[in-house]
């Protein structure tokens, strides 16, 4: 019997200790503050398998480059992001229907994909690391015709960046 009480004083803590892990993981995998991964948590693997229309994102200090010009038509598209600077970034988007959604915060030489399903209108793709859209890592992205959806937002430039960031 005494064998008993110790085993089941065992097992709580490590059946508390795992669910508490599970739950940390869930929380954690929704972007912007995870600081040291290295290379992946893909949404899709880079092909585009089961994902969407592939588009490549390069981020630097502190640029964003995207390989697509002018407008994309709505749709699902999986952004493949690199980090290609010396600092930790993320890609970050919002717009139509669209409220921050993120890759995690990863380490120069990683890569994250993000797959997101984007209508008609003007996304803002930024780096959410305090001061780093500041700094230039701030573009828009044309779905559409652009002036749709929310806000009346300036569709200036038909997809350029303000300060530094840009297409490839």
């Amino acid at each position: 019997m005494h064998m008993k009480i110790i085993s089941r004083h065992r097992i709580l803590p490590i059946a508390l200790a795992a669910a508490l892990a599970l739950t940390a993981a869930a929380c954690g995998s929704s972007g912007g503050s995870g600081g040291g991964g290295s290379s992946s948590t893909p949404t899709t693997s880079g092909g585009g398998g089961g994902g969407g229309t592939p588009i490549d994102v390069t981020l630097k200090d502190f640029s964003i480059a995207v390989a697509k010009s002018g407008s994309i038509p709505p749709g699902t598209y999986t952004f493949h992001v690199s980090n290609d600077g010396p600092s930790s970034h993320n890609l970050t988007v919002n717009g139509p229907g669209v409220a921050n959604k993120a890759t995690s915060t990863f380490a120069p030489g990683g890569s994250e994909d993000l797959t997101v399903t984007l209508s008609n209108g003007t996304y803002d793709l930024y780096c959410s690391v305090p001061g780093h859209k500041a700094a230039g890592m701030d573009t828009k992205l044309v779905v559409g015709s652009g002036g749709a959806a929310s806000g009346g937002g300036s569709s200036s430039g038909g997809g350029s960046s303000s300060s530094g960031g840009g297409w490839a």
